[in-house]
């Protein structure tokens, strides 16, 4: 926190629907969480398709695990919509942890996110105006990061024009719910 940074975010590792990994992982983000309190940092991971935590139940059974105010949750909605879920719902049940919010939109359920244009917000098939919406109802007002997959391969004109639009997008519906 000396540096000015208030959150890390990890990934859970592991695999899906193993239950050692699943055990394993908490326990590593349990151990973490705590140290990282002592540095007066939280400790954040989202769920992440293949990942041990993956979907809303594995990460409420780490939440029920790890009680240290130190450990939060940076919920990514396009992880949530791609293991069959739908974000604006799954994002009620953690909300009282989320300390990090990772954006972007994808087409489909497949298990990758997509071309980067496909993940500018708005896009896509997630329901992000529903999403914002329980994000401002629910007393959110943590950082919201853009975070767009394979933009390294891009032009900077075609990476300016992602997060202008998505920003724009976004800051549209914030500006709709009256928090802009």
């Amino acid at each position: 926190s000396a540096l000015g940074i208030p959150i890390v975010n990890v990934g859970p590792g592991g695999k899906s629907d193993i239950p050692e990994d699943l055990e394993n992982s908490i326990a590593k983000l349990k151990k973490m969480s705590e140290k990282a309190e002592g540095y007066g940092v939280t400790l954040c991971v989202k769920a992440h398709i293949g990942s041990a935590i993956y979907n809303t139940p594995t990460t409420l059974y780490a939440m029920s695990k790890i009680d240290s105010k130190a450990f939060g949750i940076d919920m990514d909605p396009s992880h949530i919509y791609r293991s069959g879920e739908n974000p604006e719902e799954s994002l009620l049940k953690v909300l009282p942890r989320i300390r990090h919010i990772h954006i972007r939109d994808c087409k489909g359920r497949t298990s990758g996110p997509g071309t980067p244009f496909m993940q500018i917000c708005g896009r896509g098939d997630i329901n992000l105006v529903a999403f914002c919406k329980n994000l401002v109802d629910g007393g959110y007002s943590g950082p919201v990061c853009l975070e767009i997959i394979g933009a390294l391969q891009l032009s900077l004109p075609e990476v300016v024009l992602i997060a202008s639009e998505s920003y724009g997008y976004l800051n549209a519906i914030f500006k709709q719910l009256g928090v802009r």
